[in-house]
């Protein structure tokens, strides 16, 4: 901005917010250059968490962003506040985990879950709310997933997702989903 003038305010105003000695003034000579240069924003955040074992220490209804391996997936559940599916991941120090997904989450990215489930694909979740009382991630209004991510910590899933190629890892996911009572598979 160019030209602004300060000065002593001369009385009360009706739509005054400010009690100082001081108003700013905006007459014709005052010239408003817009900000042109684009906001970048990062694509995707810089504290994710590879341990999700360290999220059961945040307070509650806390937001974290994630990186996981997708393992198994649920049927989808309906409920009077709309469709969500439990979904089952794998941190990097191979804990498995169950988050919580719902609504257009799961219906935009239809074929990306399946893919995912199929060959142990790589999510990103950013903004999933961790509750106390229950033992899982719940996606919220704000949470974006990334599939199989050009992200420079994806190598610590590469030896993890070649277990499960192989197979080698398939009786942990089945007594995991027996201890939560977990019926379908």
């Amino acid at each position: 901005m160019h030209n602004v003038k300060f000065g002593l305010h001369p009385g009360p105003f009706n739509f005054r917010h400010l009690n100082g000695p001081m108003e700013l003034y905006f007459n014709q000579q005052t010239i408003v250059e817009p900000y042109t240069v684009p906001i970048q924003m990062p694509p995707f955040p810089k504290h994710i968490f590879f341990n999700l074992d360290d999220i059961a220490e945040l307070p509650n209804r806390t937001l974290v962003d994630i990186m996981a391996i997708v393992v198994h997936m649920d049927t989808i559940h309906r409920t009077m506040w709309g469709p969500f599916r439990k979904i089952v991941i794998m941190d990097a120090r191979g804990s498995l985990h169950i988050i919580k997904v719902w609504g257009d989450l799961l219906n935009k990215n239809a074929l990306r879950w399946a893919l995912a489930k199929e060959d142990y694909g790589i999510i990103i979740g950013t903004m999933f709310r961790r509750f106390r009382r229950q033992e899982f991630l719940e996606s919220s209004d704000h949470t974006a997933i990334h599939f199989n991510p050009f992200h420079h910590n994806t190598h610590y899933f590469g030896p993890i997702q070649k277990l499960w190629w192989r197979g080698a890892t398939v009786s942990l996911l089945l007594h995991f989903l027996k201890s939560k009572g977990v019926d379908r598979f």
